[in-house]
């Protein structure tokens, strides 16, 4: 095959010459990096709420029992794995008979092995073949019939595979059991697919077509085609800087100088109240104050501080102390926890109305809520001399919801390519593995993504959070430091839980930190922190996959751990777990290695 880069370029070089040489050009494409292929692609039907019920570490591991069930069937049908893409397959053949047998002995081997489960641990997977010409690029694949291919795959239901006329046309004489379904239009198609299904297990075919038709009825209920087009001339955005940044940083109320500083368990409200992660922030905004804004997703445990991370970016000192024009940059903060059920263009008349709200801005917008209004708005953004900076929290809530479609995402990345705008997201995992389906996590728009893991505060970021509320408050904890840090560990949240004990206990015993420095920590202050933090190392165990949990035990039992295996990676990665001196893994902290040996390992 030759190189369709090389040709694209000699293509682009040639442009302006003659039509004829650019068509016989197009031909050579045509002849020397296209081919007819049968395309598969499947896909693990529940594998979202899987992930979520056994954990990271089950997850991994069902998918990968999933791979070594279908990888040989594959190969031994002379097929192709092209890319996995999270828990899917794409794969192709050069036979479109041996595509469908393929498929065929897949479905059967995973029924072989469901039967031998639980309900809860069956890997159910859907399967879409289609037939066409693809366009051929050293490994993969491109082309209209890849994208046909996976629309093809996304309306099977678990179980089931379903194939395009095209592939039909070329299997007719092998008297595969087929059922015709329908003809239905799908996105990005101009005329209707029929699809077949091929009854591989011989169920009634009345039941089939029912549930065919129950689930097109459905699509068509919840998903209707939408109309973006709108007449332009009728929209108006305005954009008026009306008080300084540094102004606006000035008149925010600065957090109260009595009672306990600890206190706070969620999003911070005032810059003040951050301590740490100076790299994270330096390095994203950095990338946002690019010539061409570059895009961030934040990815990070639970309660480790990403939202408040994302907001600290969002204050206006942030932004003063980070980039050369800060008043050129319009900021937007949208926190998704609370809407996780919106569609496309609810979303977009959201971000619309939070964007009229902006302080330091009069932000007057008239534009349709759809995709041409969007547009609109970021003409006027470049006209106006502006980048575009959205900060997305709890992203996932977006990516899991099954009323916002591929395109939308799509739709974003071009505005991401095509104008200065960035997103910056937080997330609990990477977005990708996040997404609900396939279609989705395979979208371009999430490489447009650099991903920043926020792991444990270094020690002088927890000292920091220590020893200056308290000193600011009256009741310094400097000589407690090394006993809060043995206790609540490097990881913020328990940290400041601890660091909360211990200044309600001082000040209303009113004595010094020093008193008790050579003494064990006082019943008061242990049943404090137990009292907050036990519910929370609970949630945490309950949700680790048992290889995970299995690693803590071996921690706490003092038996030899690989720090290098994957579940010790993540656990490392999430912050439960931590390198001592000697390279061994601990466990973050000396309350949660007590709680981890009470609980499941005593």
């Amino acid at each position: 095959m030759g190189n369709i880069e090389d040709l694209l370029k000699k293509r682009k070089e040639i442009l302006k010459q003659k039509d004829e040489e650019i068509q016989n050009l197009d031909e050579e494409i045509k002849n020397v990096c296209t081919k007819p292929v049968t395309l598969l692609f499947t896909d693990i039907v529940g594998s979202t709420k899987y992930f979520e019920t056994m954990g990271d570490i089950e997850g991994r591991y069902m998918i990968e029992t999933h791979n070594n069930l279908l990888f040989p069937i594959i190969t031994s049908f002379d097929g192709t794995i092209i890319k996995t893409i999270g828990d899917s397959i794409m794969a192709s053949f050069n036979d479109p008979v041996k595509g469908v047998q393929c498929a065929i002995k897949m479905q059967k081997e995973l029924k072989k092995h469901n039967n031998k489960r639980k309900p809860g641990e069956r890997i159910n997977v859907r399967m879409g073949l289609h037939y066409g010409e693809a366009v051929v690029d050293d490994k993969d694949l491109f082309g209209d019939m890849v994208n046909t291919s996976a629309r093809v795959e996304a309306r099977a239901n678990g179980e089931e595979i379903l194939i395009s006329s095209s592939l039909k046309e070329k299997i007719e004489e092998h008297y595969f059991p087929l059922i015709f379904l329908g003809s239905e239009f799908v996105k990005g198609k101009k005329g209707k697919i029929d699809f077949y299904l091929v009854n591989w297990d011989n169920k009634p075919e009345e039941e089939i077509k029912a549930s065919w038709k129950q689930r097109i009825e459905k699509q068509k209920t919840e998903k209707p085609e939408k109309d973006w087009t709108t007449n332009l001339k009728k929209q108006k955005v305005v954009i008026r800087i009306t008080t300084d940044l540094g102004k606006l940083a000035d008149e925010m109320k600065p957090p109260g100088k009595k009672g306990n500083p600890y206190l706070n368990r969620v999003m911070i409200p005032h810059p003040d109240m951050f301590f740490g992660r100076r790299g994270i922030v330096k390095r994203i905004m950095g990338r946002i104050s690019a010539e061409s804004p570059q895009s961030v997703s934040i990815v990070g445990e639970r309660r480790i501080g990403k939202s408040s991370l994302l907001k600290y970016l969002n204050f206006p000192g942030t932004r003063l102390e980070y980039l050369d024009e800060p008043g050129r940059y319009l900021f937007l903060f949208i926190d998704f926890q609370q809407l996780r059920t919106i569609d496309e263009n609810q979303f977009i008349g959201i971000l619309f109305t939070e964007l009229a709200k902006q302080p330091g801005y009069e932000v007057e917008i008239s534009c349709e809520k759809n995709h041409d209004g969007i547009l609109f708005l970021c003409e006027q953004i470049v006209k106006d001399g502006y980048k575009f900076i959205l900060f997305f929290d709890e992203f996932e809530s977006v990516t899991k919801n099954e009323k916002i479609e591929p395109d939308f995402y799509s739709f974003f990345r071009s505005l991401a390519n095509n104008y200065p705008l960035a997103f910056i997201t937080a997330s609990g995992k990477n977005l990708k593995d996040m997404c609900v389906s396939h279609e989705i996590s395979d979208s371009p728009f999430f490489n447009i993504f650099a991903v920043h893991y926020l792991n444990l505060f270094n020690r002088n970021e927890a000292g920091s959070l220590i020893t200056i509320p308290s000193e600011e408050r009256g009741v310094p904890l400097e000589p407690l430091a090394g006993r809060i840090l043995e206790t609540g560990g490097l990881y913020p949240f328990f940290l400041q839980m601890c660091c909360s004990a211990w200044f309600d206990f001082l000040e209303t015993e009113e004595c010094p930190a020093s008193d008790f420095t050579d003494s064990p920590t006082p019943r008061e202050v242990l049943t404090m922190f137990r009292e907050e933090s036990y519910p929370h190392f609970e949630y945490v165990c309950e949700t680790l996959g048992k290889k995970e949990l299995g690693i803590l035990k071996n921690c706490v039992q003092g038996n030899k751990v690989d720090a290098e295996s994957y579940p010790a990676e993540i656990l490392e990665r999430k912050g439960y777990v931590m390198r001592d001196s000697d390279e061994t893994l601990k466990l973050f902290s000396k309350e949660f290695e007590i709680f981890v040996k009470k609980r499941y390992a005593g």
